[in-house]
């Protein structure tokens, strides 16, 4: 009898590490690799920014932003707009104009995967020269605040999915008010 249990028990684990051994995934199963690999993390490194001229009043696009006060709206820069595929940020030219003649352009960046933004330079064309970069930008974590932050709303509705930047062209769809609908299953397809 206690042969038979040994027997069962050695037959048992058999089994079982057969199962262990089955692909679980269907990369696996296509190319026969089952060793469990590591997500190699690169330190991200900021890429370098070039910063463009301060646009002209005929080149702005106003973005609706409902966090700014009833008398302040937002303008993009549609031109010099930017999505970097090496940093992952998106740059532009911004503007706050107020209805009482408040004028502050900023050329700044998003990072959607930190929910960071940077200042890298300020505008006015009142002043020469009309842009002033700023001497070491850094990033801050944008939505601190308790008052509502402009920049969230920027980043959720219009530069960002999640942590990844939208493509150029859908972010210059948001701001025209063009949204596309986001199908997380675009890119699969099941060859089963």
């Amino acid at each position: 009898m206690a042969l038979n249990r040994t027997a069962l028990l050695v037959l048992l684990f058999s089994l079982c590490g057969l199962l262990q051994a089955a692909p679980t995934d269907r990369y696996e199963e296509l190319t026969g690799d089952q060793d469990d690999f590591d997500a190699l993390e690169k330190e991200w490194k900021e890429s370098t920014t070039d910063i463009p001229p301060l646009p002209d009043d005929g080149a702005w696009s106003e973005v609706p932003v409902d966090t700014l006060p009833k008398t302040q709206k937002a303008y993009l820069d549609l031109n010099t707009l930017s999505v970097s595929h090496k940093d992952y940020v998106v740059r532009y030219w911004l503007l706050i104009r107020s209805n009482a003649g408040g004028y502050r352009a900023t050329f700044e960046g998003i990072r959607c995967a930190t929910k960071e933004f940077v200042i890298y330079a300020y505008g006015d064309p009142k002043r020469d020269p009309a842009v002033r970069k700023v001497k070491a930008p850094k990033w801050k974590k944008y939505g601190r605040t308790k008052r509502a932050d402009y920049r969230v709303e920027l980043a959720n509705d219009i530069f960002c999915t999640g942590e990844i930047p939208r493509q150029l062209r859908q972010i210059k769809q948001g701001v025209k008010g063009l949204f596309e609908a986001h199908n997380p299953f675009d890119n699969w397809t099941n060859d089963d």
